[in-house]
């Protein structure tokens, strides 16, 4: 009930207008009309109570837009943040990347044009199979100029592993540090190969000699006969030498079973001892000179001669097992510091992707495995109906 504050008249709840004397009743903001009894029959206390709570509510609102706003500015300032880390990591990864492909360049140009020289071929180390191939292409370049290979390595090869040296040492000052060690080890096998290949090229240059007694022993050794000819008295003067006891040998068949034995054991060794000491004894002969024969000429000639010459047959194994064998020894060093040069060469490659990734704080993936390599299962084949 509504109570008229002039006649006391009370009247029915949203009545505007007393019932008895007219007078209008105070009415609120929200069109409503007050009750007497709000505070201390004041129409003012309700008006002021609800000015408070209005103020509260605009207040609440005004401090949750604040807080809206600072966590607003948060996730942006974070996700401003985790771009900016990310701009500056791949910023970091690609100046890695960059750097490898730097060294990667030079290392075609200055390095890849060494092996080209000394290849005679345009070739990429990195797809050599193993040192195997690579003394086969050296060896192949060698037999198409054997006169001048000596010296093609010596004034063309050479000097460019020596710009080499110079080109990528010079990325040792800019080379990050993460991977400094594996460019350390790739430059530390240049000098190598450079040494290699000037042993080889003074080795190479002995070669014709090797040859020209090898053809000697076949040349004299087909005209050795009992009869004591120029040819007959050299060669046993060469048997005498070559073959150490040689007056213990019963006949031919010991000779042919030591040369046999020490040939396979060790040719390159015996041919070498054979070719130097011995060699000058059945080269240059003067055939119109007089036979001068030794003392165990007769004797040994009886004993060693035979028809169809088998030990012509023996003394060319030994010469071939010897030269091949000596291949070998020739680019021994050169092979080492090869092979050396391509594992440094691959580590080089690996740091760069390994410390790009690290940065970027993603996993490195290995390479692939081919069909058929250790951990990769293939389906078998079907089976016949």
């Amino acid at each position: 009930m509504i109570t008229c504050l002039k006649c006391k008249q009370s009247n029915v709840d949203g009545s505007s207008v007393c019932s008895r004397c007219g007078s209008r009743f105070a009415v609120a903001p929200l069109g409503l009309p007050v009750h007497s009894g709000l505070v201390a029959g004041s129409a003012g206390g309700g008006i002021e109570e609800y000015q408070r709570l209005m103020a509260e509510r605009a207040a609440k609102q005004k401090r949750n837009r604040s807080i809206f706003m600072v966590v607003a500015l948060v996730v942006v300032g974070g996700v401003g943040t985790v771009m900016w880390m990310n701009n500056k990591k791949a910023k970091a990864a690609q100046e890695i990347l960059e750097q490898g492909g730097r060294f990667a360049e030079r290392d075609k140009t200055e390095t890849g044009g060494f092996w080209n020289c000394i290849t005679s071929s345009e070739i990429d180390v990195g797809n050599f199979k193993g040192v195997d191939e690579i003394q086969m292409r050296i060896e192949t370049a060698y037999f198409t100029q054997q006169k001048t290979f000596s010296d093609h390595l010596t004034t063309e090869c050479v000097p460019k592993i020596e710009r080499a040296r110079s080109a990528l040492g010079s990325l040792a000052s800019d080379f990050p540090p993460e991977m400094k060690e594996a460019l350390d080890k790739y430059l530390a096998t240049l000098p190598k190969l450079q040494a290699g290949i000037e042993t080889y090229a003074e080795k190479v240059k002995g070669r014709g000699m090797i040859k020209d007694v090898d053809g000697s022993i076949q040349e004299v050794g087909t005209a050795f006969s009992p009869e004591p000819t120029v040819e007959s008295v050299a060669f046993e003067k060469f048997l005498v030498c070559a073959i150490p006891d040689l007056d213990a040998k019963k006949d031919i068949q010991g000779v042919l079973e030591y040369l046999a034995t020490t040939c396979k054991t060790d040719a390159v060794k015996f041919m070498a001892r054979v070719r130097e000491q011995c060699g000058p004894l059945i080269q240059n002969i003067k055939k119109d000179a007089k036979a001068v024969p030794s003392k165990t000429f007769k004797v040994n000639a009886k004993k060693l001669y035979e028809e169809d010459q088998r030990q012509l047959q023996a003394w060319e194994y030994c010469g071939k097992r010897s030269r091949k064998g000596k291949k070998a020894l020739d680019l021994e060093a050169f092979l080492t510091a090869a092979g050396e040069h391509i594992e440094a060469r691959a580590e080089v490659a690996q740091a760069t992707r390994e410390t790009a990734a690290r940065i970027l704080g993603k996993p490195l993936e290995g390479p692939k495995k081919k069909e058929g390599e250790p951990g990769v299962t293939t389906a078998p084949p079907p089976k016949a109906p």
